[in-house]
């Protein structure tokens, strides 16, 4: 055989193996226009990538975007002791591996004893005997969607244009990924009535909330009183939304007041209303909240700061469904489900006598407790991730992840301020960041600053809150509506708050 020969037979295999590779991701490419199905694309699509790579296994993960686990939609020959592990203990991004990819969004390779590496936690995956992994993040409008895995259990050796293929081949992953995900929001928009469950806003993985989101299942459409409880900024309001969105009632209004931000002096036209001439400057009637709540749900926060004359209107409310109007003489007669929140001990309020013990029993019929953040620790870089993908779209900056140590720091600070202080936290940090990554150094300081011991924050919730309120009355120049405003909290708590903390006030006025 000639030079010449053994070059045109050279050529033409290389020819026949990228006719190969090309076939391949135009089959995926086809494989995107046949179904809507999210689950049969990808795993039709491993199938192919598997059959060109030549590797035993692979499996295609999808990123959950409440919860973020790592969802397993696709696998092939895996062991049963490891699909049973992979459906039944998920890991979210971070964890394991797969969740490091998606954290980190760059591909590992790993080229022989795969299965001895450290970074595979799953005791399932060390027993599993890979050899070669490549790990690949699959992304989608430049954030990570999923993550693509191959896996042999021999020696392999690694082809780059077989490599390659594979890395061309997330682009059209991630497009159905995303498309899947477009399809079912269209679908969720179109028919709001067949929606079963709407849980918008409340996002976590932790066993705390994951109990908490089971108990508002078995309740929502129960009439009785229900009473939510926990700290500031745990996300009471949300929860309520929750429970008003997938009652019967949902088609009715969704009313919120907030008890403490009304003057006393007007809780009761606020809520009943007026008629004409009620009094001086009543020039009309005017509907109150009940009203304006019928056949819906009326969510009262900060239901302690009521005065003991609406508590008592307000219980007859809740007994026979009627009130008079202000300045009227003729019942009102309204369907309303009442769902109360508090973060103060309610009970004890009871037992000073500053709040009335029968509409107490009344509204704690159900009752459901919110954990503060501190106590959920592992739903911190679930939530900064979600703030970090609203505020950066928000704000048009392509900010599109934390390095590690900013998110030890997240996850090492107390929140005195719960999900709303994380929230503010990540917006400034967003604002300050001047690349497309988070670090420590755009943290508010009293987050991100080192103690004299090296720590990171402050380990005594005490000198947070008072390191946060002074913070934010910096921030606003002192203006103490305004910093409760923003802290999340009525102006009277906050006052207590300054009483308390002499040292704050005197910290501000240095300051200015």
């Amino acid at each position: 055989m000639t030079g010449s020969d053994k070059a045109s037979r050279m050529e033409s295999r290389d020819l026949e193996i990228r006719y190969r590779r090309l076939s391949v991701l135009y089959d995926i490419a086809l494989t995107l226009g046949k179904s809507l199905n999210l689950q049969e694309i990808l795993k039709d699509s491993l199938d192919k990538l598997i059959e060109i790579m030549e590797v035993d296994s692979g499996v295609i993960y999808v990123i959950d975007t409440n919860t973020q686990e790592m969802i397993p939609m696709a696998f092939r020959n895996l062991s049963d002791e490891v699909v049973r592990d992979l459906r039944e203990n998920r890991v979210t991004v971070g964890e394991c591996m797969c969740g490091m990819i998606a954290q980190c969004g760059e591909e590992v390779l790993i080229a022989e004893k795969a299965s001895q590496d450290p970074r595979f936690t799953r005791p399932a995956l060390k027993t599993e005997g890979m050899e070669f992994y490549a790990g690949l993040p699959v992304k989608a409008q430049e954030r990570v969607v999923g993550v693509l895995c191959a896996i042999t259990h021999e020696s392999y050796v690694i082809d780059e244009g077989l490599l390659d293929i594979l890395r061309a081949a997330t682009v059209p992953l991630g497009l159905a990924i995303e498309n899947a995900r477009l399809f079912q929001d269209t679908l969720r928009r179109a028919d709001e009535s067949t929606r079963l469950l709407d849980f918008e806003g409340v996002v976590g993985a932790s066993d705390a909330m994951r109990h908490v989101l089971a108990f508002v299942r078995k309740v929502t459409d129960v009439e009785s009183g229900i009473l939510i409880t926990g700290e500031s900024g745990t996300g009471k309001e949300l929860i309520a939304k929750a429970l008003h969105s997938n009652s019967r009632r949902k088609s009715g209004p969704f009313v919120i007041v907030n008890c403490s931000a009304v003057p006393e002096s007007l809780l009761e036209s606020e809520f009943f209303g007026y008629v004409k001439g009620a009094f001086t400057g009543a020039v009309t009637d005017k509907t109150g909240l009940f009203e304006a709540a019928n056949h819906g749900t009326l969510f009262l926060d900060e239901v302690e700061a009521m005065s003991p004359g609406l508590q008592a209107k307000l219980l007859r409310v809740l007994q026979n469904g009627t009130f008079t109007k202000v300045g009227d003489t003729r019942p009102v007669t309204v369907d309303v489900r009442i769902i109360a929140a508090t973060n103060r001990d309610l009970l004890a309020s009871v037992k000073n006598r500053e709040f009335r013990s029968d509409l107490y029993y009344r509204l704690n019929v159900i009752r459901i407790d919110l954990p503060p953040l501190r106590d959920r620790t592992v739903d911190i870089p679930i939530l900064a991730r979600n703030f970090l993908q609203h505020f950066s779209h928000q704000m048009g900056k392509n900010v599109t992840r934390f390095s590690p140590d900013t998110i030890q720091t997240l996850m090492a600070y107390p929140w005195p301020g719960n999900v709303r202080e994380l929230e503010n936290a990540i917006q400034r940090a967003i604002a300050m960041a001047e690349e497309d990554l988070i670090t420590t150094g755009d943290l508010p300081p009293e987050i991100s600053v080192r103690d004299e011991n090296g720590h990171r924050g402050t380990l005594r919730l005490e000198e947070v809150e008072r390191n946060h309120i002074v913070q934010v009355l910096r921030l606003c120049g002192g203006n103490q509506r305004e910093a409760a405003r923003l802290l999340g909290i009525d102006k009277t708590t906050l006052w207590r708050k300054l009483k308390k903390y002499e040292e704050v006030q005197n910290a501000v006025r240095t300051s200015n």
